[in-house]
């Protein structure tokens, strides 16, 4: 592993105003971790739960200038239903995977200059995150029929300064704002997909 952060329901506790930065990463599991959903064998995904002393808090936390090859995930983040990630930021990142980003139940999570090449899957993958902020994500290793950003269950999600290939399927983006992108058609490969909220327990 990498950049591991880890809790659970049942253990409780903190982190807070934590940067990580500067971090060369070649063949590793995940590089980067952040979760307070974390499962012991045996232990099934559920919905929210009520909130008590028990329940882990992460915010203000920082992980960037990180270079990143031949991971087998480059980035995953997993808040709880009734306590989601807050304020994390992703910023000057350049990772190869099999798999690629993907992040959940998020309040304020921020990209600033992520580049994702992934084998498998989209390059960014967000589910069920308020006040997301992609700045200047992009990937060299777009693949047809796969959108290289995903996002569901993010309203009000904002993009900018980027350079966004759309193709001919891109998907419904009602609740998205895309600000200052010089967009480029492209006819193979799905750039863009919003949806409406995913469905409870999907992955």
């Amino acid at each position: 592993m990498g950049v591991r952060i880890k809790s659970s329901r049942t253990r409780g506790g903190g982190v807070e105003n934590v940067r990580f930065s500067g971090w060369v990463m070649e063949d590793v599991g995940q590089a980067i971790d952040v979760t307070n959903y974390y499962l012991m064998e045996g232990e099934v995904r559920g919905g929210p739960a009520p909130v008590s002393p028990r329940t882990p808090v992460f915010r203000n936390i920082a992980i960037g200038d990180m270079s990143i090859s031949h991971a087998r995930a480059a980035i995953e983040v997993e808040g709880l239903p009734e306590m989601p990630i807050e304020g994390l930021r992703l910023y000057h990142i350049v990772a190869s995977a099999k798999a690629g980003m993907k992040a959940y139940n998020t309040v304020a999570l921020s990209l600033d200059d992520v580049q994702v090449d992934a084998d498998s899957g989209p390059a960014f993958l967000v589910r069920d995150s308020k006040a997301l902020e992609l700045n200047r994500v992009t990937t060299r290793k777009a693949l047809a029929g796969v959108p290289v950003v995903r996002l569901d269950g993010c309203a009000g999600a904002v993009v900018r300064v980027g350079r966004i290939p759309l193709s001919t399927g891109v998907g419904e983006l009602k609740s998205l704002a895309i600000e200052g992108n010089p967009v480029v058609s492209e006819s193979k490969v799905n750039y863009w997909t919003a949806s409406e909220p995913a469905k409870e327990g999907a992955k």
